[in-house]
C-alpha cells in the first residue's frame, strides 16, 4: 500500500514537473519570438528613423533652395522697381523741362507775334481805305492766323501751367448764369458767319464757388470746338439745376461731325487728335477739352461727353452748388485727396540742419499747409514719435542727407519706415546739395521716392510733391 502511495506521488510529482519544464520551454520559446519581433521592429524602426531624416534633409534642401529662389526673385524685384524709379523719376523731369520749355517759348513767341497781329490789325484799316479787296484779304488771312497762332500758344501755356501745378484757381461765389451768357456772347458772330444757330437757354441756379476767369475759359473752349466741328445746324448752350443729384449742369449741345466710338476713351489726353472722321482742315492741336478737363476738376467739378458720329456732340460740365453738403464738407473738412489735388492744407515735415536753407525751404512750402521742421536724427525721431502718438501722419517728408552724425537722411527715412509701418507709402523727398551723376539713382535704390538738388526751385519742388501725392 504504501508503495503504491509512493509510486502515485512520485508519478504526480514527475507529472508537475513535465509540465512545468514545458510551460518554461514555451515561455523560452516564445520569449525568443518575442526578441526577434522586437528585434525586428527595432531595425524597421531605425530604418523608418533615417528615411525620416533623408526626407528631413530632403524637406530643408528644398526649404533651402526655394527661399534662395524667393531672395534672387525679390532681388530681381528690386532691381526692377529701382529701374521702374529711375525710369519714372527721368520721365518726370522730361515732363518737367517739357513744360518748362513751352512755357518759356510760348513767352518768347507771344511778344513778336502781338507784334504782327497788331500791324496786321493797322495793314486791314488803312488797306481797308484803299478799297484793294485782294489785298484786304491777304492783310485779314494775316490777323486770322495770327490770331489762331496766339490762341494755340496761349492753350500750351495753360496746359504746362497745369501740368507743372502753376495754374493759380480763385474759387468764390458766383453766378454761373452770367458767366455762361457772356462767354457764349464772344461767339454770336462767328456762328452767324458760319450760318449757325446758336442758342442760350438758362435757369435758375444757385450760387456755386468757381473761378470765373477759367470757367470762361472751358465754355470758351468748348463752345469754339462746337462752331468748328458743325457745317450746318445748331449749338444749343444751356443751364439748369438738378436737384435729385444736388448738381448745377452746364450742357453744350451741337449737330456736328461728331466723335468716332473709339476715340472718346482718349479725347481729354492732351495733344491727341482723331485719326477718323475729319478733314485735316478741320484738325487742332488737341488741347481745348484736355485743358476744359483739368480747370474744370480744379474747380471740384467734372466733365462728360456723349457723342455720335454724324449726329452731334454734347458735353456736360458739373459743379456743386455752393450750398451742397459735399460743399460744405469740403470747407469743412478736406479729403486727403482733396488736400492732395489742390496742395492745401497739406502735413509737410523738413530736416535740414543748415539754418538758411531750413528757413527758405519753410517759406517755399509753407503756403501748402502745416510745415515742421528739425534739424538732426535724434529731434526728428523725438518729434515723430510725439505727432505719431498724436495720431498725426505727414503727408511728404523732405529730408536733407548730409546731417550731423551719428545719423544720414538716409538712414533716418529708413529707421522712421522700419519703425512705423505707416510710413512705407508716405513720400519721402532726399534734398541735398550733391548732384554728381548717379547721386538721383543711389537715393532712389536706397528707399527714397524721389530727389531733388541745391539750390532748390520752387516750381520744382512743388512738381515733385504734387507727383509724388498724386501717387497715393
Amino acid at each position: 500500500m504504501q508503495n503504491t502511495l509512493l509510486f502515485l506521488f512520485l508519478s504526480l510529482l514527475l507529472i508537475i514537473l513535465m509540465v512545468c519544464l514545458g510551460f518554461i520551454f514555451n515561455l523560452r520559446k516564445k520569449n525568443k519570438q518575442f526578441s526577434e519581433i522586437l528585434a525586428r521592429k527595432s531595425d524597421e524602426l531605425n530604418k523608418a528613423v533615417s528615411r525620416n531624416d533623408e526626407l528631413q534633409k530632403s524637406i530643408e534642401k528644398t526649404i533651402q533652395e526655394r527661399i534662395q529662389s524667393f531672395k534672387e526673385e525679390i532681388g530681381e524685384g528690386e532691381k526692377v522697381d529701382f529701374t521702374l524709379k529711375r525710369a519714372l523719376k527721368r520721365s518726370e523731369e522730361s515732363n518737367f523741362m517739357k513744360n518748362a520749355f513751352l512755357s518759356n517759348i510760348s513767352h518768347e513767341i507771344r511778344t513778336p507775334l502781338n507784334n504782327i497781329i497788331g500791324f496786321s490789325s493797322l495793314l486791314e484799316a488803312e488797306i481797308s481805305l484803299l478799297e484793294n479787296k485782294e489785298l484786304f484779304d491777304y492783310a485779314s488771312a494775316i490777323s486770322e492766323s495770327g490770331d489762331r497762332l496766339l490762341h494755340l500758344l496761349n492753350n500750351i501755356l495753360d496746359i504746362s501751367k497745369l501740368e507743372a501745378n502753376d495754374m493759380q484757381i480763385v474759387l468764390k461765389s458766383s453766378d454761373l448764369n452770367t458767366i455762361v451768357a457772356n462767354a457764349t456772347q464772344l461767339f454770336i458772330f462767328k456762328a452767324n458767319e458760319q450760318k449757325l444757330k446758336l442758342n442760350l437757354k438758362t435757369n435758375e441756379l444757385p450760387s456755386a464757388s468757381v473761378d470765373e476767369k477759367a470757367l470762361t475759359k472751358v465754355i470758351s473752349a468748348i463752345v469754339e470746338n462746337a462752331i468748328k466741328y458743325t457745317q450746318n445746324g445748331f449749338i444749343n448752350v444751356s443751364t439748369e439745376f438738378i436737384k435729385e443729384k444736388d448738381e448745377i449742369c452746364i450742357r453744350i449741345k451741337d449737330t456736328g461731325a461728331g466723335i468716332d466710338p473709339s476715340y472718346l476713351p482718349i479725347i481729354f489726353d492732351p495733344f491727341r487728335q482723331e485719326s477718323l472722321g475729319y478733314s485735316k482742315e478741320a484738325q487742332g492741336a488737341g488741347l481745348g477739352l484736355p485743358l476744359a478737363k483739368s480747370l474744370v476738376e480744379l474747380m471740384r467739378g467734372h466733365i462728360e461727353i456723349e457723342s455720335a458720329k454724324g449726329v452731334g456732340t454734347t458735353v456736360t460740365i458739373f459743379f456743386p452748388p455752393e450750398t451742397s453738403t459735399q460743399d460744405e464738407q469740403f470747407k469743412q473738412e478736406p479729403t486727403r485727396k482733396q488736400k492732395f489735388k489742390l496742395l492745401q492744407g497739406l502735413e509737410i515735415f523738413i530736416v535740414e540742419d543748415d539754418l538758411m536753407n531750413k528757413i527758405v525751404l519753410y517759406e517755399m512750402t509753407k503756403s501748402l499747409g502745416n510745415v515742421i521742421t528739425a534739424v538732426n536724427g535724434d529731434e526728428t525721431m523725438r518729434i515723430m514719435e510725439e505727432t505719431f502718438n498724436s495720431g498725426k501722419i505727414f503727408d511728404i517728408m523732405l529730408f536733407d542727407i548730409n546731417l550731423p552724425p551719428p545719423w544720414d537722411g538716409t538712414r533716418l527715412m529708413q529707421e522712421i519706415r522700419k519703425k512705423w509701418k505707416e510710413y512705407k507709402t508716405i513720400p519721402f523727398v532726399a534734398q541735398t546739395a550733391y548732384a554728381m551723376a548717379g547721386d538721383k539713382e543711389k537715393l532712389l535704390e536706397a528707399g527714397f521716392d524721389d530727389y531733388i538738388s541745391k539750390p532748390i526751385n520752387q516750381q520744382e519742388l512743388y512738381s515733385i510733391i504734387k507727383n509724388q501725392l498724386n501717387k497715393l
